[in-house]
């Protein structure tokens, strides 16, 4: 036997006894409940153009009253960096705030219970979230002074919380100067390990308001434009738009299927998200096969379940192979196991 088919024999051998419990990843917490907690650490960074900054800071906290509600401050302090007015930020429906610069698309939004506000960016779409990905977004996080960097659907964000009680105009120039510098570095990083795509649209040369965010993504994807669908779908999946999913589901929007049925799974529709998740994985939504074998090795059906990855790996769809390997051994199927490493292996 050469050493390396020793190795995957051992490796099979431990994952069958592992235990017995299949479950699929557990969900993240809602950004916002995360950045509650985060909140409360002071907001740490290097702003950008340092005199320019001070200026934006000035005439933003003039104009903020400690009596405004949150949101209004934040639009104030958004128009002045943007060099336009309240007016004319166009917020999307959920009141989210669009900047582009560079290649980096940001959002902020404001929220009055709990106070809070949130800038956060998509640094790359079409990914997937291996362990070393997971692995490497959190190395990445422990080095930010707060905030983190993660993954939901196929989409790695970043997110910097900035506290919304006694709301400091700087803390929230400060996060958005750092969430540029940080996005516009990190998507061609972070693609380069891990492939995917950038957040779409074209670069800006500079910084500008970037009208009614989420329609801008929808006019994208309508426009071919695939890295902005996946975005529009993760971005819709995270507030919790059941209905706008289900359309673009109907529309055969799979991505969209399989984190519609991620969405009902979790609020204990399993059948309506079996449904779902089964119409993306026959459209070869790779998520999709994960998340459904997980939920039916989950009940006993493990062989309808490896045979769902299977026909992934048929397809090149290589995804859900840590989930068959697993499956396969438990089963007494170390010999499969062990082939199908070696085939991955090359």
């Amino acid at each position: 036997m050469r050493a390396r088919d020793g190795f995957l024999s051992r490796l099979v051998a431990a994952l069958a006894a592992r235990p017995a419990e299949t479950t699929t990843s557990v969900p993240l917490p809602a950004r916002t409940r995360l950045a509650a907690a985060l909140a409360a650490r002071p907001v740490v960074g290097q702003p950008v153009d340092r005199p320019a900054d001070n200026a934006v800071v000035g005439t933003a906290a003039g104009a903020v009253s400690a009596g405004d509600k949150l949101t209004g401050q934040v639009k104030l302090v958004v128009a002045e960096l943007l060099k336009t007015t309240v007016d004319q930020l166009l917020l999307d429906s959920d009141g989210d705030i669009g900047i582009r610069a560079g290649s980096a698309m940001i959002l902020v939004r404001a929220q009055e219970d709990p106070p809070l506000v949130e800038v956060f960016s998509p640094l790359l779409t079409g990914v997937q979230p291996s362990e070393t990905l997971l692995r490497r977004l959190t190395d990445l996080t422990v080095t930010m002074p707060v905030g983190r960097i993660y993954c939901t659907g196929d989409t790695v964000w970043a997110s910097i919380p900035v506290l919304g009680v006694d709301f400091q105009p700087t803390h929230l120039l400060l996060a958005i100067r750092a969430m540029l510098r940080l996005a516009d570095d990190l998507d061609d990083r972070l693609q380069q390990e891990f492939g995917g795509s950038r957040a779409a649209g074209p670069e800006s040369p500079g910084m500008e308001a970037l009208p009614d965010p989420t329609g801008y993504l929808r006019d994208l994807a309508a426009a071919g434009e695939s890295p902005a669908g996946r975005i529009l779908v993760d971005l819709l999946a995270d507030r919790g738009h059941l209905d706008q999913l289900r359309t673009l589901a109907a529309s055969g929007d799979w991505h969209a299927a399989s984190r519609l049925a991620t969405l009902l799974y979790a609020r204990g529709k399993q059948a309506e998200a079996e449904h779902f998740w089964r119409l993306a994985a026959d459209k070869g939504e790779p998520s999709a096969r994960t998340e459904l074998a997980t939920v039916l090795a989950g009940r006993g059906d493990v062989d309808e379940a490896i045979a769902l990855l299977q026909a992934g790996v048929a397809a090149d769809d290589w995804h859900g192979v840590g989930l068959l390997v697993t499956l396969l051994a438990r089963q007494g199927r170390a010999d499969e196991a062990v082939a199908l490493l070696r085939d991955r292996a090359g």
